[in-house]
């Protein structure tokens, strides 16, 4: 692996914050009264960015041994990765300031949430750009692969939100449904982009098919079934589903809404559900960099 285990956790997380923000910034605009949503959103965000950066710096070797050459990342217009790096540099300062302001409990600044949100979504599509313009890996090198860095980083940033939230207020998650709908339809659009990923590229050249195969039927093809899509989409899709179709039920009587709104046996699931996305967001990255075989010029 030209990039191991630590880029594909900075992909991750880079993608899991830029989500985050997102999901609480439209918490707070749908559901005013769910401030558990919309602090541990911002809260998340500019921490889980940090670590990322940290685990880029150790595996770039460059922040101890030569310091000056990440003066590169803010000059070389040519480069995808000083783009990324400015994308990055605004979303980090705007989501710090919510973070702040969210702890001081201080009316925030709209202009800046507005501009964190812009940089939110630039630094989702980054995370995929960053390795898809890398031509000579067939696999990576497709234009769907933005768009499912993008899903997934909007999936795995609402379920680290929802996770954290519950913990903080476990009745929460019964006032939010509409997240939980546009998290089921996320991990449905995750799993139709990834075999159409497979399909489209499997077909270009002898080095993108051998990529598909070692993730299908290869070496790394229990991982992926099992930790991938049984684990990390298959099961949440269940949950999910069930859980929204419940609610609905509930919802047709009053006194079934209340069981709803007021029990507690929705945080398990929750606890279930939010751990095995985020496992399958990590899972997602990994293998995609484990799994990419070069073209090979003779």
């Amino acid at each position: 692996m030209v990039w191991g285990t630590i880029i594909a956790a900075y992909l991750f997380l880079a993608g899991l914050s830029a989500g985050a923000f997102l999901t609480s910034s439209y918490a707070a605009r749908k559901y005013p009264d769910a401030v558990a949503v919309r602090f541990a959103g911002r809260l998340i965000s500019p921490i889980l960015m940090g670590i990322g950066l940290l685990l880029l710096i150790v595996d770039a070797e460059a922040g101890l041994k030569d310091p000056l050459r990440f003066i590169y990342l803010f000059t070389n217009f040519k480069s995808v990765m000083t783009i990324g790096t400015y994308f990055i540099s605004f979303f980090m300062m705007a989501a710090a300031y919510m973070a702040v302001m969210e702890l001081l409990k201080k009316d925030t600044n709209k202009i800046i949430e507005y501009i964190g949100m812009i940089f939110a979504v630039a630094t989702a599509i980054y995370t995929g750009f960053l390795i898809g313009v890398i031509g000579a890996v067939p696999l990576w090198n497709t234009a769907i692969l933005p768009i499912l860095f993008v899903v997934s980083a909007f999936s795995t940033g609402i379920a680290g939100t929802m996770l954290t939230a519950s913990l903080m207020d476990k009745k929460v998650i019964h006032h939010v449904m509409s997240i939980k709908k546009i998290h089921l339809s996320l991990l449905i659009a995750e799993v139709f982009l990834i075999f159409t990923m497979f399909l489209i590229t499997s077909s270009t050249n002898e080095s993108a098919a051998q990529s598909v195969s070692m993730l299908l039927t290869g070496a790394y093809s229990a991982i992926f079934w099992i930790g991938l899509i049984v684990i990390g989409l298959i099961v949440p899709i269940i949950i999910e589903g069930l859980e929204l179709f419940n609610f609905r039920k509930l919802n047709s009587s009053r006194a079934g809404l209340e069981v709803a709104v007021g029990g507690t046996n929705g945080i398990a699931t929750t606890l279930i559900t939010e751990s095995a996305v985020l496992a399958g967001g990590f899972i997602l990255r990994y293998l995609l960099l484990a799994a990419a075989v070069p073209v090979i010029f003779l």
